[in-house]
């Protein structure tokens, strides 16, 4: 079976947060396709850069759960199972927000480096 990807836009938006929003919902009005009319408080970056640290807190929060879930399961309170479950998916975020980071930094030092 063939299955859909979805776009970079949706991952982004899923990645901060807004899994309900569309890819024209994730998007600023003047970039998102038919105009979805969304408005950023203040500016596109300063909007994506305060997205992006609540998502590095939610980061934060997935790590601390599976923290006490493995303190749990050295207790004899919680199952492997669990434990390994938490393990796993607070690495593949870590691994994830990680990548993202040394992205997006590689992209600003292109940026800055960008004779005008």
């Amino acid at each position: 079976m063939v299955q859909q990807i979805d776009s970079l836009d949706t991952r982004i938006a899923r990645l901060l947060g807004d899994e309900e929003l569309g890819v024209s919902e994730a998007l600023p009005s003047s970039v998102s396709p038919a105009g979805s009319g969304v408005e950023f408080e203040k500016n596109i970056f300063d909007d994506m850069l305060s997205r992006a640290v609540e998502a590095l807190n939610g980061v934060s929060q997935t790590e601390k759960s599976a923290n006490q879930i493995i303190e749990k399961y050295t207790r004899g309170e919680v199952g492997l199972q669990e434990a390994m479950v938490a393990a796993s998916q607070m690495s593949i975020m870590v691994q994830m927000a990680t990548t993202i980071i040394t992205s997006a930094v590689n992209t600003f030092k292109e940026i800055t480096q960008m004779q005008v």
